[in-house]
């Protein structure tokens, strides 16, 4: 029988927020680093047809951010005073990336935030491994 199967539904719910968040975390950084590639590898695929207004706006790369908010917020934020940091941290620096001007920095910025998010919910999924039965 699957452990997983045997846990609370509060616990199980939390292995899936983590799971979640790990996955539009490494969503962010395949956007982030693929995209300018795939663009300039292949301007007749689909994503060359998307408004070039569209993938330069800052509106477009903080609207993004909402669904990682969302997700990694919660369940990072209970999960002690080493989650929240980086959570912080990844977060101020996804944040900050919306805002400068240089796209060096942008994508330097945008890659430390997606890493530390995936870092600290593989940290967090590790812990519910010890402590339960994930």
């Amino acid at each position: 029988m699957n452990q997983i199967a045997s846990t609370s539904p509060a616990f199980r719910r939390e292995i899936v927020l983590h799971r979640a968040g790990m996955a539009l975390s490494g969503l962010c950084l395949v956007h982030c680093l693929m995209l300018p590639l795939l663009l300039v590898a292949a301007p007749v695929m689909v994503l060359a047809n998307l408004p070039t207004a569209w993938l330069g706006a800052e509106w477009f790369h903080a609207a993004l951010l909402v669904p990682v908010v969302l997700v990694s917020g919660p369940v990072l934020w209970r999960g002690g005073a080493r989650r929240i940091g980086v959570l912080v941290a990844a977060l101020a620096a996804l944040i900050a990336a919306v805002f400068v001007a240089s796209d060096v920095l942008e994508t330097a910025l945008t890659v430390a935030g997606a890493l530390g998010l995936l870092f600290a919910h593989r940290i967090a999924l590790r812990q519910c491994r010890v402590h339960g039965a994930a």
